[in-house]
């Protein structure tokens, strides 16, 4: 079979700026990629690429291009340079290859035209300072860890001591790691699988498995047949802390993309998902069809579950009419900052002021849903964040103004991202996940 030849660099680097200029105005790097290829779909593991390349590198590329131009150059002419200026740090190309390349982009591009030789005059003299400059720059914390200035202090307030490794780890590209459905198979008998095809894998949880050399879904041995999923080992952590058995109704609020709903089922709970974006839903659907698992799916708001309560049958009901879970799992918004390596584009979104807001959604959303947990029930708060604010003292609040609820011990609540080094799991946590905090609450009256 012929291998797919590579599209020009000068092409990549063309619709990696377009993208680039979508993501600085505002836009996730998925819709800003979505946006930049949309007549070019067939572009995308490239020009994706080659756009988180640059996103991890933004705060010194932009610092590069205020110490070596003049002038701000206009917003095409810069996000040009952004990209170029990855490459060009990362290594992934020849020097040499990536000027001319830039330049080319540049000359065929009607609004860079005129900044062609801007282009390859900057990014010459980038590469004769390459050393001293970027040596220099690493003494500046935004640049090294690539972090807005706000985001750091918050780390640092809150882990004096592990903010350095943190925001280290954060900077390197995710691992693959991936759930093993049990019901279908056992986790070590997956990874022996994938040794003998040759494929390099480590067991870092109780169903994770790493896989160490990334490659598309489609390529990765039974993930079609559904007897494995693409979840971080901690985030694997969740159905399995919220203890769901078998005759269990588990209602999962917020439940896009689905691959807590999933595991769930797979745990044989009767599950409902919940998820107020209605194409997000979609997302759950496709994951339950390739596992063959089944889940009651409701496009509703979790924070007005009156307007969704009458589309769920045969649950034990209340007599004003609520409907009891067993087991809620609250996977609820956040700031995201503990997985930062996956969705490098987070902290340029975010404002310190959101902190405080999502705080408000997060406080809501428990108000609302732990009226629908049964008596002796247990709710599982979570979210993928490593700000107290969102984790601990959200918890503590509730506990404090809730006497019904009792926080159950679990073996860990705050997960701080992990190196791609890990060891090899025996018992107990992950060896290798991202940052999360969890927080398991039992209803007593």
């Amino acid at each position: 079979m012929n291998a797919v030849a590579s599209p020009p660099l000068a092409e990549v680097l063309h619709y990696a700026a377009e993208a680039w200029q979508h993501f600085r105005a505002g836009r996730s790097l998925d819709r800003a990629l979505a946006a930049a290829l949309a007549d070019r779909p067939d572009l995308r593991p490239a020009v994706q690429d080659a756009t988180y390349k640059a996103v991890r590198h933004l705060a010194a590329s932009e610092r590069l291009v205020e110490l070596l131009a003049a002038r701000p150059p206009a917003a095409e002419v810069a996000a040009l340079l952004a990209v170029a200026l990855a490459q060009l740090q990362t290594d992934n190309y020849a020097e040499y290859a990536v000027v001319d390349q830039a330049v080319s982009s540049a000359r065929n591009s009607l609004p860079t035209r005129g900044a062609a030789g801007f282009v390859n005059a900057l990014l010459r003299n980038f590469l004769r300072q390459r050393a001293t400059l970027l040596s220099e720059l690493q003494l500046n914390d935004t640049v090294r860890y690539n972090l807005p200035h706000w985001w750091i202090e918050r780390l640092q307030r809150a882990y004096p001591t592990d903010w350095t490794s943190v925001a280290e780890h954060q900077r390197q590209p995710p691992p693959l790691v991936l759930r093993v459905n049990v019901s279908r198979l056992p986790t070590e008998r997956y990874l022996a699988n994938l040794n003998a095809a040759g494929m390099d894998a480590t067991r870092v949880g109780e169903q994770a498995v790493w896989l160490h050399d990334a490659r598309p879904v489609a390529a990765i041995p039974g993930f079609s047949e559904g007897e494995v999923s693409v979840q971080d080992a901690g985030a694997q952590l969740a159905a399995v802390w919220l203890d769901a058995r078998a005759g269990m109704q588990v209602l999962d609020a917020c439940a896009a993309p689905g691959g807590k709903t999933a595991h769930l089922a797979e745990l044989g709970a009767t599950v409902t998902a919940l998820e107020i974006d209605a194409i997000r839903a979609m997302r759950i659907e496709e994951n339950l069809r390739r596992g063959g698992l089944t889940a009651h799916l409701i496009t509703g708001d979790a924070l007005r579950p009156e307007s969704w309560q009458s589309q769920i049958e045969d649950l034990a009901k209340t007599e004003t009419g609520a409907a009891l879970f067993d087991r809620i799992l609250v996977d609820a918004p956040c700031t995201a900052s503990g997985i930062v390596r996956r969705h490098p584009d987070i902290p340029w979104l975010r404002r310190s002021a959101d902190v405080a807001q999502l705080t408000k959604v997060q406080r809501e959303l428990l108000h609302a849903l732990w009226p629908l947990l049964k008596v002796g029930g247990r709710l599982l708060y979570a979210v993928c964040s490593l700000f107290p604010e969102e984790g601990r003292e959200q918890v503590d609040r509730f506990v404090g103004r809730h006497c019904e609820a009792r926080l159950v011990p679990l073996p860990a609540a705050q997960l701080l991202p992990t190196a791609a080094r890990a060891p090899a799991w025996q018992s107990g946590l992950p060896t290798l996940h991202d940052g999360f905090f969890y927080a398991l609450l039992e209803k007593t009256g």
